[in-house]
């Protein structure tokens, strides 16, 4: 990927010590991981493990070099009020339903990263921002990956003209282990949802219009429509003036199973917990690579980039999350994002998110 390959950093990163930063749902799948990361990366970083359980975040804290363990329930009025001492910054892996996390850290300026924001509920961190008069920075990565693809598109445009279109298209496997928020793509899949073209918003159906992707060793599937963030997020920004997002297991029958209880209403006549049960049940708990395939389409020529973690969808997720946590410390030469809601794609040195997460194994190659 010339584009952004050409800028990358110097081959370690720059550390700065006494900081220390809350990971609530640390011993999740995704938070086990990232909090693996930034030991291994950022050794003088301080990691505090975050969950309900207090006995699980202590465990997991065990085998970091520098960690704790806390308890701490997103669902309390404050869930901050418990804590002995208040962390430099907070990243959320886990669904705040109720904005109660991040309106505690707000109101006492921490700075915060969200990985798990639906786009339905953007604007209501807006709105909390807004009410609390907050001035720290909140930066939501939660599109696919933590943001992955809206960094690697924000990379390869920056300084030119938005695209005319981005489409991103992902092979997910069920051989790779998922965290329950990963769901959230899928359970909801029934349901419409609005994409943007030629700047313009419409309404399409979940897991509709199908499109033959190709991936990497030759492999063909069919993609379907899923609803994420970054299809108006990339819109919002000025990076395109539309985003598709689809996407297709790596399994054949159960893409074609999955988008026949979609299209033939199945799937939303079951309940809630029916949906999340069928679909817990048909991931795995080891590892498989994953990988999504970018094509920007500008007024001169289409750029496709293929995404690919060989270390699976967790590892992905936390490697993209490491970039933004570099941002809010001014780590590695990063400019800080600005006070108040905003997406990773609006740095103006994504290049070096592309450099970070290259050097964690990531693979960006233009094709």
């Amino acid at each position: 990927m010339t584009d952004v390959q050409e800028n990358k950093s110097s081959k370690h990163i720059f550390k700065k010590s006494n900081i220390s930063i809350l990971i609530a749902g640390g011993y999740g799948t995704v938070g086990t991981v990232l909090s693996e990361l930034i030991s291994i990366h950022y050794p003088e970083i301080h990691v505090i493990i975050g969950g309900r359980r207090l006995h699980k975040a202590q465990s997991a804290a065990r085998f970091l070099p520098k960690a704790d363990g806390v308890r701490i329930d997103i669902l309390d009025a404050d869930p901050l009020a418990g804590m002995k001492y208040i962390p430099d910054a907070i990243i959320v892996s886990v669904n705040d339903q109720e904005d109660r996390l991040l309106r505690a850290a707000v109101k006492r300026g921490i700075p915060l990263i969200d990985i798990t924001r639906w786009i339905e509920r953007i604007d209501d961190a807006h709105a909390v921002v807004a009410e609390e008069k907050g001035h720290s920075p909140v930066v939501l990565a939660s599109g696919w990956m933590a943001s992955a693809a809206t960094i690697a598109a924000s990379s390869l445009l920056m300084g030119k003209e938005p695209a005319e279109n981005i489409d991103i298209d992902i092979l997910l496997s069920l051989k790779d282990k998922s965290g329950l928020d990963s769901f959230a793509h899928f359970v909801d899949a029934h349901l419409p949802f609005e994409i943007w073209e030629k700047s313009n918003a419409r309404t399409v159906l979940g897991f509709s219009d199908p499109k033959t992707v190709t991936f990497s060793r030759e492999q063909v599937f069919q993609c379907r429509r899923i609803s994420s963030p970054e299809s108006m997020t990339l819109v919002s920004n000025g990076l395109a003036k539309g985003v598709s997002i689809r996407l297709a297991f790596d399994s054949r029958f159960t893409n074609r199973a999955f988008a026949a209880l979609v299209n033939c209403g199945i799937w939303a006549r079951l309940s809630l917990k029916r949906r999340t049960s069928i679909l817990h049940s048909s991931f795995n708990t080891s590892t498989a690579p994953q990988e999504f395939i970018l094509s920007i389409k500008t007024n001169s020529k289409i750029h496709r980039i293929r995404v690919t973690d060989p270390l699976g969808q967790a590892h992905l997720t936390a490697a993209s999350t490491l970039t933004q946590l570099e941002r809010i410390f001014e780590l590695n030469g990063r400019i800080s994002p600005k006070r108040g809601v905003s997406f990773p794609e609006e740095a103006t040195d994504t290049a070096l998110d592309i450099a970070t997460m290259t050097l964690m194994g990531v693979q960006f190659t233009e094709i």
